[in-house]
């Protein structure tokens, strides 16, 4: 009886993407121990039960396979969700900004920064991927929300920045600050929810003081 064709591609073409995503995590886990430099290609074809010849099956060099394991990395972090609708103008940015050190404070996002930090040099377009999937998207997401507060005039245009996305920037990076140097020193840090959401509102507040809308003075 002639053998059935039909779906035999598509189920070999699963079976190696199955098998390639295997092999990114296992990768991934070499590179967030040892860095780029000194991860084996060796161990990590071994811990896949092959040789380095089953990863140039998969990937054409070393600098391939961190790529890849960068942009499934990537794909965990990039933000998807939308900007809040509830609330006042400070509850919506005190939301967004939780949820944005919240995912800035996780493993993988940690992992990327180190990296960043110890092969930025020898890999520049690493650490343009990440601002670009990750930093930018955030900005941007966030500059919406705050032309919609600016239209409906819960924020103060008198007062802005050249931009609603440079007034973006600025919040994000008035949110990570501290958390981050921190971080980067080796210092303790409290990343629970309740101290994320504390230093999340108190730099909205910063942030509020400068742009936010005031009240007009009788005469």
């Amino acid at each position: 009886m002639p053998r059935n064709l039909d779906g035999e591609a598509p189920r070999r073409g699963i079976k190696r993407e199955e098998r390639r995503c295997a092999i990114v995590t296992i990768a991934q886990r070499h590179f967030a121990e040892h860095g780029f430099g000194g991860a084996s290609m060796s161990a990590i074809a071994a811990e896949i039960g092959g040789s380095k010849a089953t990863l140039w099956a998969y990937f054409q060099s070393k600098e391939d396979l961190f790529a890849a394991a960068l942009s499934a990395w990537l794909d965990e972090i990039e933000p998807r969700s939308v900007a809040p609708s509830q609330g006042d103008a400070r509850q919506r940015l005190i939301d967004y900004c939780t949820a944005f050190m919240s995912a800035m404070l996780t493993p993988v996002a940690e992992t990327i920064f180190r990296l960043i930090v110890a092969e930025g040099q020898r890999f520049p377009e690493l650490g343009r991927a990440y601002y670009r999937r990750v930093l930018l998207a955030h900005h941007l997401m966030l500059s919406e929300l705050l032309e919609g507060q600016l239209r409906a005039g819960r924020l103060s245009p008198r007062s802005r920045a050249p931009s609603s996305l440079r007034a973006a920037e600025q919040l994000l990076e008035i949110c990570m600050c501290r958390l981050l140097v921190r971080r980067v020193c080796g210092l303790e840090l409290d990343s629970s929810a309740d101290a994320i959401a504390r230093e999340a509102a108190e730099a909205v507040d910063m942030f509020l003081h400068g742009y936010g809308s005031r009240p007009r003075r009788a005469r």
